[in-house]
């Protein structure tokens, strides 16, 4: 479990202990799925504190400083788990009033809201004081800033903000300081382009400035549902509720997974660290994860503490009094212990200086920053970028490049495809508004040419069916599978941020093919530099490959580069 304690100023503030304890029996009637648990709470000890359920994984925060922006099935297992979690927190009278990235936790059983560290009752009694601006500067509500009060819909305002982190990657206000953030909040309106169509307006409404106008948590939970069960209707069933969703589609790596603490031995009063990213009540202390108390250890630990204070009085006056005899003996002793010297005259301590015998050592630059990225540097035309160990650049032309992993060995067939179809490639010559093929953007952005053929596995697909005694019409091309535009789809829409703070606008499609096979595209795609990076049959097992390759790309010597 996780414990919060309450600070020691706030500890003797009766008035507080009052509010903490009404409102932490509340917080014990919430029941959600994705909502962390209190376990236990003892608000008359001597230092009041409250015990969560433990959650094991990363915060959003953390994965999205390693991992691309959630999409597809993540996304929605994310925005309905959030969903969830308000609705469940709501029906027992309690607003959480500090939703942010770093207070969602990504499990292996899907996302869990945690910290009620701020939360208050819907009466308006709360865990701080009143007057007092509470929550994360940037992700507090417009409200809050103002007069009136919050409630309920500064949690579904919250629920939009982490969707659209979730999607880009970055705070909707941006960084700043407080009163920055404040203005941004008050006037300024987020964009929402790169949330998927099904959600876009959904998360506009939620975003309105006036709390009458957003929806409620019901309302957000039931069309994140409907929209997630359309699109899985044909792996789930229709009528299936969002946890069961969540349970069959939520995958997270598993080097993403925290492990439990290891636990030498039953403990009774030993604390130990929290493996939980450390957070306070409002004006609390640490987290800290202890056994559950037995007895009055208040009045243990103070005992203790009093008879550890007069030991150190102690023994600080037996050293005082030892000062002036221990200097008169300090010669003699230094003359016995040392018989070879000839003198006692005191000795320091060598220090190496300029002045010794020996070299000293030269002045150092400052080291420079490790890179985060593990690989080899590799340019093209001025665009800088790291790849990951064993994979390689080969330049086709000028303005063309492959990049392919130890596993690319695709063949395009009768295409003769520049790249290999499992290898990424760069393309210099792209225009402003398409890649290679249609616009990212369009129905069919996927489309390269009009006979596009089924690359699943990372190669063309030949028929068995066919004969060149049936292809008269379409040569050797009808010898192969080819795809099925109309139920092929787009799974991933959003920004993707490289070395030098550009944004690629990063597409995903799921192209399905004729012979019941399917395989995924992914294209990077830099409309002002007239730049695009793209695999048109990706490897599950390059995925990190390519994300760490966009991610390093630095485009400062490159001479056509769109100014930033």
């Amino acid at each position: 479990m996780a414990v919060k304690l309450v600070h020691e100023a706030l500890s003797i503030d009766l008035e507080f202990r009052r509010r903490f304890s009404r409102e932490i029996s509340v917080l014990g009637e919430v029941e959600g799925a994705c909502v962390a648990r209190v376990l236990g709470s003892d608000p008359g000890t001597e230092r009041p504190w409250l015990a969560t359920e433990y959650i094991a994984g990363p915060t959003l925060e953390q994965h999205m400083r390693v991992e691309e922006p959630l999409a597809g099935d993540a996304l929605y297992g994310l925005a309905a788990g959030l969903a969830e979690a308000l609705v469940a927190m709501h029906a027992a009278g309690v607003v959480h009033r500090d939703l942010k990235p770093s207070n969602v936790i990504l499990s292996s059983e899907g996302p869990r809201l945690i910290d009620f560290g701020i939360a208050k009752v819907l009466d308006g009694t709360a865990m701080t004081h009143t007057g007092t601006l509470i929550g994360s500067p940037g992700w507090i509500s417009p409200e809050e800033y103002g007069e009136g009060p919050s409630g309920t819909p500064a949690d579904v305002y919250g629920w939009a903000m982490l969707v659209l982190f979730a999607v880009t990657g970055e705070a909707p206000y941006g960084t700043g300081r407080p009163e920055v953030l404040a203005y941004r909040v008050r006037e300024e309106t987020p964009e929402t382009g790169a949330v998927p169509e099904e959600m876009r307006e959904l998360v506009g409404r939620a975003l309105a400035k006036n709390p009458a106008e957003r929806p409620t948590a019901d309302e957000v939970l039931a069309a994140v549902a409907e929209v997630w069960r359309g699109r899985v209707g044909e792996r789930e069933d229709s009528t299936a509720d969002v946890t069961s969703l969540i349970q069959h589609t939520w995958v997270l790596s598993r080097h993403e997974m925290s492990d439990w603490p290891e636990v030498a031995g039953p403990t009774v009063a030993k604390a130990v660290s929290p493996v939980t990213p450390p957070s306070t009540l409002s004006g609390t202390g640490s987290v800290t994860v202890v056994a559950k108390r037995s007895g009055p250890s208040w009045v243990h630990a103070y005992i203790a503490t009093a008879a550890a204070v007069t030991l150190i009085a102690v023994t600080a006056i037996i050293a005082v009094a030892a000062t002036s005899s221990s200097s008169e003996r300090s010669t003699a002793v230094a003359a016995r212990a040392t018989p070879t010297r000839t003198t006692a005259a005191p000795t320091a301590i060598p220090v190496p200086s300029a002045s010794t015998s020996s070299p000293a050592p030269k002045a150092s630059k400052k080291p420079k920053k490790a890179s985060r990225f593990k690989g080899k540097v590799v340019s093209l035309k001025g665009i800088k970028m790291t790849l990951p160990n064993g994979w390689r650049l080969l330049r086709i032309g000028s303005d063309y490049a492959c990049v392919e992993s130890p596993n690319s060995q695709g063949a395009s067939g009768p295409w003769e495809l520049a790249c290999r179809p499992d290898s990424m490639a760069i393309d210099l010559r792209s225009g402003a508004d398409d890649w290679p093929g249609q616009s990212i953007d369009s129905e069919f952005g996927f489309m390269v040419g009009q006979d596009m053929p089924c690359l699943t596995g990372g190669s063309v697909t030949r028929d068995p069916g066919s004969s060149y005694d049936d292809i008269s019409g379409s040569g050797e091309y009808g010898l192969y599978f080819g795809i099925d535009p109309y139920n092929s789809i787009l799974t991933r829409s959003s920004l993707a941020r490289m070395a030098d703070s550009r944004k690629a606008a990063y597409r995903e499609w799921l192209v399905r093919c004729d012979a019941n096979a399917e395989y995924t595209m992914k294209i990077w795609h830099l409309p002002q530099s007239k730049i695009s990076f793209y695999v048109l049959s990706a490897r599950p097992e390059d995925a990190g490959g390519y994300r760490q390759i966009i991610a390093s790309t630095n485009l400062a010597g490159y001479k056509r580069a769109a100014p930033l």
